[in-house]
């Protein structure tokens, strides 16, 4: 070891080496995650929209089979399927912004 002196300038030198190797050993953020997750909430807004209409289509094909109003109910319940599918997605798309925004707030 060196002098007393020269003591607390190693200590600072090895905190600055060990810093720095935390640092490289960070995971770093990849921009092609961010890629798929985005691909994935298309895929769920595109299912949640289709299946919002089958929901409705299926609901409505039921009830004109039980109370015989072919094809009434089925119209009806159709739109509202499509419109619950569309709330839905937007909701997602709310849900999404709110995502980006956490993490442009965490990354700043």
């Amino acid at each position: 070891m060196g002098a007393p002196d020269d003591r607390p300038a190693d200590l600072e030198d090895l905190d600055a080496r060990i810093k720095a190797a935390r640092k490289a050993r960070e995971p770093k953020r990849s921009r092609q995650g961010d890629k798929f997750t985005a691909a994935g909430m298309a895929w769920r807004m595109t299912v949640e929209l289709v299946v919002g209409g089958l929901v409705g289509a299926a609901m409505g094909w039921g009830l004109d089979e039980l109370l015989g109003t072919r094809p009434a109910f089925l119209i009806v319940f159709i739109l509202l399927g499509f419109a619950a599918g569309i709330r839905t997605v937007m909701r997602s798309a709310e849900e999404l912004k709110r995502k980006q925004a956490a993490d442009a707030a965490r990354d700043n």
